[in-house]
């Protein structure tokens, strides 16, 4: 059974859909002491405002009717098709190299695992271009942006809780990203349990309970748990 080797898929960021899009921003960057930074802005209109963490990992928050949180995971797509199609998973990629049109060009590949997967049609892959000229495209050159910002000081996203109706099935997809299981994990907030799986950026932790995103955890001085969205917590300052 093959796992995705040598570059390590790694957690990227977490997409977030709510019309309350600027009180979730502010609430977040007042608990991390993070600045809100614009992020996608076609036509000039900000569409997404996002957080980005000391480590990297960032928020990207957009102003529309409520929606499940997405885990955005950052690796090379090919060789996740190869995983991808050994494993039997069912996805769509859209490769960059594949637009014709300038006037369609973006900064990324992305692969969308398809729906009825459990866990996994939670999860989507992004490749960032290397070059520089899509960035530069005023749509996508917001300060939230820049994939391959250095670490600073400050507030770290440490982990982010993944419920899963079949633990096991979850277990095995997560390892096949390349995340490795590192035991059980406790946590005064709920969800109280888990099971650890190390990253390169940030960890995840598996736990029973509905398909997708439901916490993150980031630094902070005072232990607590805040509701983003009805689907969403945020945990500051544990462990």
């Amino acid at each position: 059974m093959s796992t995705v080797t040598g570059q390590r898929f790694r957690v990227d960021h977490v997409v977030i859909r709510t019309p309350g899009r600027d009180a979730l921003v502010e609430k977040v960057a007042r608990l991390s002491a993070r600045p809100v930074l614009d992020g996608y802005r076609p036509g000039g209109e900000v569409v997404s405002r996002g957080v980005r963490f000391a480590n990297g990992p960032f928020l990207d928050v957009f102003a529309e009717e409520a929606g499940a949180p997405a885990l955005i995971l950052q690796g090379p797509i090919g060789s996740l098709e190869a995983v991808a199609t050994e494993r039997d998973w069912a996805f769509r990629s859209h490769r960059r190299e594949a637009i014709t049109d300038p006037a369609e060009d973006q900064p990324w590949s992305m692969l969308m695992f398809r729906r009825g997967q459990g866990l996994l049609t939670q999860i989507s892959a992004i490749e960032y271009a290397t070059d520089p000229a899509p960035w530069a495209l005023p749509a996508f050159s917001g300060p939230l942006y820049p994939p391959d910002a250095p670490p600073d000081q400050g507030a770290r996203l440490r982990r982010v809780w993944l419920g899963a109706q079949d633990v096991n099935r979850a277990a095995g997809d997560l390892i096949a990203l390349g995340f490795v299981v590192a035991g059980p994990v406790a946590s005064d907030f709920t969800p109280h349990a888990g099971t650890l799986f190390r990253g390169s950026r940030a960890d995840l932790v598996l736990f029973s309970g509905p398909d997708g995103v439901a916490r993150i955890d980031i630094d902070g001085q005072e232990p607590q748990r805040v509701e983003l969205t009805p689907d969403l917590a945020l945990v500051c300052g544990e462990g």
